[in-house]
């Protein structure tokens, strides 16, 4: 079940990277002209926001599970490994929440404002905030898990 949670939480996770950086390849061509404003524009970051939804409760679920597992001492590791194992836990929680903070507030900018070029701004500002939090937080389980 563990790991049924874990792919679809990387699943999620790839999806809303994925559609922030369309969002922010977006915000950027439309600043400069290259891209017209489309309803694309509020529509990717709701979508965008859904993901990171849904990576919330599966983060959360899992980040249950890892507690759980930690504090009835199913983890049999180092004790170095257990404490830098559950600061992880918690930075990476932390991190997602806040990205899933700005991403929301993003999107209700965007879908309120009324301007192109002002959603524009809007969604390259908070989307690529978001965006650049989901690359930091995926390099950092890259770094910790597959080296």
């Amino acid at each position: 079940m563990r790991e049924l949670i874990l792919i679809l939480h990387i699943i999620t996770s790839v999806m809303a990277y994925i559609i922030t950086a369309i969002i922010v390849v977006r915000a950027i061509g439309g600043l400069y002209h290259k891209v017209t404003f489309k309803k694309l524009e509020v529509q990717l970051p709701f979508m965008a926001t859904i993901f990171l939804y849904l990576q919330f409760v599966l983060g959360t679920v899992l980040f249950i599970m890892y507690m759980t597992e930690y504090s009835s001492g199913e983890i049999q590791v180092y004790q170095n490994q257990i404490v830098k194992g559950r600061f992880w836990a918690v930075e990476h929680f932390i991190l997602m929440v806040f990205t899933l903070v700005v991403s929301h507030i993003g999107w209700v900018f965007a879908k309120s404002s009324y301007t192109p070029r002002l959603i524009f701004k809007k969604n390259f500002l908070y989307f690529g905030i978001a965006c650049a939090m989901i690359m930091v937080s995926m390099v950092m389980n890259i770094v910790k898990y597959a080296i």
